[in-house]
């Protein structure tokens, strides 16, 4: 798939592995729809390439019309690159009420908590896939060039989440199972699907991490002992984009790190 002259569609495009992946294909010579809730950090990235479209990920009808938009803007995406996502750590209870040194009666988690990260982070990632393939449903697979590419944005966070972590793990672990039954799926119509698990990454969702639990998770990082940077992120998205035996896989980027609970000190 070249990147060059063709229309992209970036989720979470604001900020973080979002923005950077955004400024990586305009350099390129993409033409980008650049989808996130409405803000400032969104209309900054307008220009002649790029065409920001405040949009929720989690709503069907208003993903639909973005689509139409960008379509309308520039002509079918053939380039879909879903970043949006959240953290919402969230224990399954909470001590409420104590006194006196007590603890207090333990309150289970509300329901909306996990709901949302599921639906921003899981089900954000599914609505626009399915909008981006069925408008690519007259590819064709075989060993013929990409009619489409999909990069989802997993995390280790899958496979090593962290106790609080028990939603946003359960998000990102469906967005890398999804990976490869949609490679399967899509593979007659020539449409790639590929996902990324970063490790830790210096965006605002990292900087909502406790400082000590940040400073443990790089020290955990074999080489290089630091946060990822975004722009490494964006890169290895230029690199599946370009690669056509990248299928139906999750990459880790992530410095070797295996997730390990944080040592609490007092």
């Amino acid at each position: 798939m070249e990147i060059e002259g063709n229309i992209a569609i970036v989720t979470g495009a604001a900020s973080g592995l979002g923005r950077a992946v955004v400024q990586e294909l305009r350099a390129r010579g993409a033409f980008v729809g650049a989808i996130d809730l409405l803000g400032p950090a969104l209309q900054e990235l307008a220009d002649d390439a790029v065409l920001p479209v405040p949009t929720d990920v989690v709503d069907g009808s208003a993903m639909e019309a973005a689509f139409r938009t960008i379509t309308n803007w520039r002509g079918r995406p053939r380039i879909l690159v879903n970043c949006a996502g959240i953290l919402a750590p969230a224990r399954v209870f909470r001590f409420r009420n104590g006194e006196n040194g007590d603890k207090g009666r333990a309150e289970p988690r509300p329901m909306a908590d996990l709901r949302r990260v599921i639906e921003v982070n899981l089900i954000g990632t599914f609505n626009p896939i399915r909008l981006f393939a069925a408008a690519l449903a007259d590819g064709q697979g075989g060993d013929g060039p990409d009619t489409g590419v999909i990069v989802n944005t997993a995390s280790v966070a899958a496979y090593e989440a962290l106790s609080g972590q028990a939603g946003y793990g359960a998000s990102k672990a469906g967005v890398a199972a999804m990976t490869l039954p949609l490679a399967r799926e899509l593979a007659r119509y020539g449409i790639r699907v590929v996902s990324v698990a970063p490790g830790a990454f210096a965006t605002g969702v990292f900087d909502d991490v406790p400082s000590q639990t940040q400073a443990q998770l790089i020290r955990d990082v074999p080489f290089p002992q630091r946060a990822g940077r975004p722009e490494e992120f964006a890169r290895l998205v230029v690199e599946i984009i370009g690669n056509q035996m990248l299928n139906g896989t999750v990459l880790r980027i992530d410095g070797a790190v295996r997730m390990r609970e944080p040592v609490v000190t007092r």
